[in-house]
């Protein structure tokens, strides 16, 4: 009975710390891997694919997939301001077999009056098409989200109807319902290899956008 235990206790042994060097080797845990990225995890692997996500403000986490790696160089790409402001991106870095890229960028404000309006006035001008969104009520939190088309003609980025055209932009703004804190979510997917196809599902995507975005919490 003794020897049987042994024997089960090391497969399960050698399967875990074969997944760990699988993981590892195939560059999955790009997250932990990533100096900087790594700074800002405050939990591992909370959910399968996601780790927990804390602010340098103090003031909000939120579940950050372990695929992406947040840019850190030019250090432009990360800015903060006491507890009041932070701005952030992250990027998927290796090239992916379907030829798509995937960029994701949050911004966070602490006001001392209430500018959630002109926030979401801004955020639709920026990326929705004819000011198209909806409005979800969690407990603590209101997320204004949407999806949308934009192409480049030349450097002109022209913003279509995701109805008529494949959505490769997902946008919201979460507030706070307690205080005037808001956070700006952007994630876009670019077709940079059209020969591998570009395979593009919408709504898997915006489903992943907004599983980040009801992930805010607000400290």
């Amino acid at each position: 009975m003794k020897k049987r235990t042994l024997i089960v206790s090391l497969v399960i042994l050698i399967t875990l710390v074969g997944l760990i060097i699988v993981r590892t080797m195939s560059g999955d845990a790009t997250a932990l891997n990533d100096s900087f990225t790594k700074e800002f995890i405050a939990e591992e692997w909370v959910e399968d694919e996601f780790h927990l996500f804390e602010s340098k403000t103090g003031q909000y986490r939120m579940l950050f997939p372990d695929q992406f790696q947040m840019i850190s160089d030019p250090p432009e790409f990360y800015g903060r301001q006491g507890d009041g402001f932070e701005e952030w991106a992250a990027q998927i870095y290796e090239d992916t077999q379907d030829g798509i890229s995937y960029r994701m960028k949050i911004r966070f404000i602490n006001e001392e009056a209430d500018l959630s309006d002109n926030i979401l006035s801004l955020m639709l001008t920026n990326y929705a098409y004819e000011n198209q969104h909806k409005e979800m009520k969690l407990d603590d939190t209101t997320i204004y989200h949407g999806l949308s088309h934009s192409s480049l003609n030349g450097i002109t980025a022209t913003t279509k109807d995701s109805k008529e055209h494949k959505a490769n932009r997902f946008f919201g703004l979460v507030l706070d319902q307690h205080s005037n804190r808001s956070v700006e979510f952007f994630y876009s997917t670019n077709c940079f290899k059209e020969e591998l196809g570009c395979a593009l599902n919408p709504e898997d995507h915006y489903e992943f956008a907004l599983k980040l975005m009801k992930s805010i919490e607000f400290l």
